[in-house]
Formats: C-alpha cells, structure tokens, sequence
C-alpha cells in the first residue's frame, strides 16, 4: 500500500518517523533490541542462504545485526519513505540487498521467505495477530519469523505518574504476555519471551525529547495535555527517578518442514 493510501493515524506515524533525523543517536535501546534478537535468530536453524525479508527496518539497526551474521538475499523494508531511503543509502554497497517502502501490515510479496524479522515495529500495527497471519503466511517451509515487539509493562512508570494525578497516558496500550503466548497461526509453532530493558533520563523532558528523536512521539487519537498538566507529570515523573522499562516481547512463529 502506498503511503498516500494508508489510514491517517498510519501516515501520522509514517511522518514522524520520516522527521526522525536524530533517530540513530537517540536509538539506544532499539539498537539494543535489534542486537538481541539478531543474536536469538542466529541461535535458531535457518536455510543456507536464507531468503530474508525484514519489516520495518528503519535507518537499518537490525538490518546491519543481521548482515554481520547472515548473507543471502535480503529485503528491508519500512512504511515511512525518508527512513527507507537512509536505510538504502546506508547499505548501497549491498548487492544482496534491496530497500522498498511497505506497509509490514499488508506485505505486497510473494511467500518463500526462510526467515521474516522485525525489530520494534510491529507494536504500530492496527491488527497485530491479523498481521503476523500474513506475514507467517510469506513463510516457506521450515522458515522462520521471528519479531521483538513492546509488551504490557512497557512505560509503566510514566503511566504510573499519570495514574497518580488521576490522567490517562497517551501511549499505546499494549498486549499482554499472556495475549502474546496464545497466539498460534496453522501451520506454525510459536514460542514468546520477555525481555526488559530499562532506560534512565536525565528527567521527564529529556525522556520527551527522545521519543520526538525516534519519531515514537505520536499519541493516541484525543490525548492532549494543557502546559500545566504536564508540568505536573514531569515533575512525579522525575521524582519517580525518570526511567522508563521497555517490556521486549519476542515471538519466533516456525512454520513446519
């Protein structure tokens, strides 16, 4: 689907990400995630060569994980333009690689991928056990998707300063463990982790701007704050410590042999 054509809510997101130009220095815990589960796919039995689709790529952290273990050729794409295009500029002496802008919902491919990946992306999905349907579906025999998404748990301690003067948090509300766990598509086995990671700022605001930096910034439809509401959750929040866990929920969906 071209990005002109998507649901507002999806081109709002693809915006934002297109104006992340400070993305890979403020990134720390994506690079984080993308290392981890590079290193859990490359634990995992895979076609020599293996055909490699990845799915919301971004300016290319896992892609770049992925290539420092694993040749064969590889798709990365990504629903907003300009992080699709720092992606390909980042990766042109890559003949094995090719860059295109896809909505990761509504894959526009042909199935016989050995191995589907996606790092912290998928939690913008609309329909995220419908998208894992398609996606497992692109898989061929014996192939692998293997996705790191943001589970229940995740923000906790903002919304925790939210809950404590009596607001409702902007951020997504995402799955829980236990919705992740009974997850099961025909054909496929499945099997979930949980991984947090912690991230402490330098206070609520610094905790702000890095989420405008990654282009993570964009609410919920309605959720606004006036300036003096805000500077009220700023200040629980940094009395709280001003750190944020990430709660990195991973799924590796098998497709049998």
């Amino acid at each position: 689907m071209h990005p002109s054509n998507l649901p507002a809510w999806k081109r709002s997101v693809a915006r934002a990400f297109d104006g992340a130009e400070g993305y890979d220095a403020a990134a720390l815990v994506q690079a984080q995630a993308a290392e981890r589960l590079a290193a859990a796919i490359a634990r995992e039995p895979l076609a020599a060569a293996p055909r490699i689709l990845e799915v919301g790529c971004g300016t290319g952290l896992l892609t770049a994980a992925l290539r420092a273990r694993q040749a064969g050729p590889m798709i990365a794409s990504d629903i907003a333009p300009a992080m699709a295009a720092r992606c390909r500029a980042r990766f042109a002496g890559d003949p094995d690689l090719r860059v295109l802008v896809m909505d990761g919902e509504r894959p526009c491919l042909a199935p016989g991928f050995n191995l589907i990946c996606s790092s912290l992306a998928a939690q913008w999905f609309a329909d995220l056990p419908g998208a894992l349907a398609r996606l497992a579906a692109l898989l061929a025999p014996g192939g692998l998707l293997a996705v790191a998404t943001l589970a229940e748990g995740t923000f906790r301690e903002w919304h925790a300063a939210h809950a404590t003067l009596g607001f409702a948090a902007g951020t997504p509300a995402y799955p829980p463990a236990e919705a992740l766990g009974t997850l099961r598509y025909p054909g496929c086995t499945t099997r979930l982790s949980l991984d947090p990671i912690a991230e402490t700022h330098a206070d609520g605001r610094a905790f702000l701007a890095a989420l405008r930096a990654i282009g993570a910034q964009t609410p919920l439809a309605g959720a606004t704050y006036t300036p003096g509401t805000l500077r009220r959750l700023l200040r629980r929040f940094d009395a709280d410590g001003a750190r944020v866990t990430y709660v990195i929920a991973t799924l590796m969906i098998r497709r049998l042999g």
